[in-house]
């Protein structure tokens, strides 16, 4: 494994973060063992959010019963909009406190707003955050589908007013192209983003960085709606080709393509099976 540091965490992050919102659709063993797989292997981050559900009390039973909590980087989601925007101070409280309450932790590394509301101004939710920061329960924090110009204006509100700002940025980035979002609001990195991320050595942590599948000819409806067009086929048959000169698959080359960047990255991934995690650590080691 190799690891990634930003800025006002401690812990060294593991480039490739485990998801966690799968659980309750597969035995608690397999998912169990597919972490312990993972960690093993130098695995520490994993992401967790709000709208996971149950998804993050399965995950606090395996936290606890391993002993781990201490030495894992956990990334948490909040102000998910259920409907309507939730970039509020009670709704951000609200849902640290009941992440905190499902995964049995007292402390979020990583706390990531999963929608922006440009309604609200970025000032306010960077005092939010700095609030929340102060008194213990998160510490470093971010934006997932947000725009990298508010993460931007978010930073200089706070270098202007002396406080902490966003570490990380969180939006879908992978090597599939993206026709029309996975999900009503999700944004998918661009090219001026990723300028943006190289210019200012800003960490971007990708959500679906394998593109859920697509690069393993999944049928998911979704994913075909969303990455399935002539660009991705013909990027997903040269992963195909790169990954048999390599001895990996497509996924792999996919994965490793978002860790490949001239700038931090870490890969967001769904391990669900110990082969899916032994078979994962292999990107980080893919040179492109």
């Amino acid at each position: 494994m190799k690891y990634g540091h930003i800025a006002h965490i401690e812990k060294p992050i593991s480039r490739i973060v485990a998801g966690t919102d799968f659980l309750l659709g597969q035995p608690k063993d397999t998912s169990f063992e597919a972490y312990d797989v993972f960690w093993e292997q130098g695995g520490r981050a994993f992401d967790s959010a709000h709208c996971y559900g149950e998804n993050s009390r399965v995950f606090g039973e395996w936290i606890a019963s391993r002993g781990v909590a201490k030495e894992t980087v956990f990334l948490d989601k909040g102000c998910h909009p259920y409907g309507s925007p939730r970039v509020t101070h009670e709704d951000m409280l609200s849902d640290i406190q009941q992440n905190h309450e499902k995964l049995g932790v007292e402390y979020t590394d990583l706390f990531v707003l999963h929608r922006d509301d440009p309604e609200v101004p970025v000032g306010e939710i960077v005092d939010w955050l700095n609030e929340f920061k102060d008194q213990g329960l998160i510490g470093a924090f971010g934006g997932s589908n947000w725009a990298h110009e508010r993460i931007a204006a978010a930073n200089d509100y706070a270098a202007k007013n002396g406080k902490q700002g966003m570490s990380l940025n969180n939006p879908n980035m992978t090597l599939a192209h993206n026709s029309e979002p996975l999900w009503g609001g999700c944004l998918t990195i661009g090219i001026e983003g990723r300028k943006w991320h190289e210019e200012n050595q800003f960490p971007l942590f990708a959500w679906s960085s394998m593109a859920r599948g697509y690069f393993a000819h999944t049928t998911d409806a979704d994913v075909v709606r969303a990455y399935d067009n002539d660009i991705s086929r013909a990027r997903r048959e040269r992963a195909e080709k790169l990954g048999a000169e390599k001895g990996v698959s497509a996924m792999m080359i996919a994965m490793a393509w978002v860790l490949n960047q001239p700038f931090p990255t870490f890969a967001l991934a769904g391990i669900r099976t110990p082969d899916q995690a032994r078979e994962g650590v292999k990107a980080v080691e893919i040179e492109l």
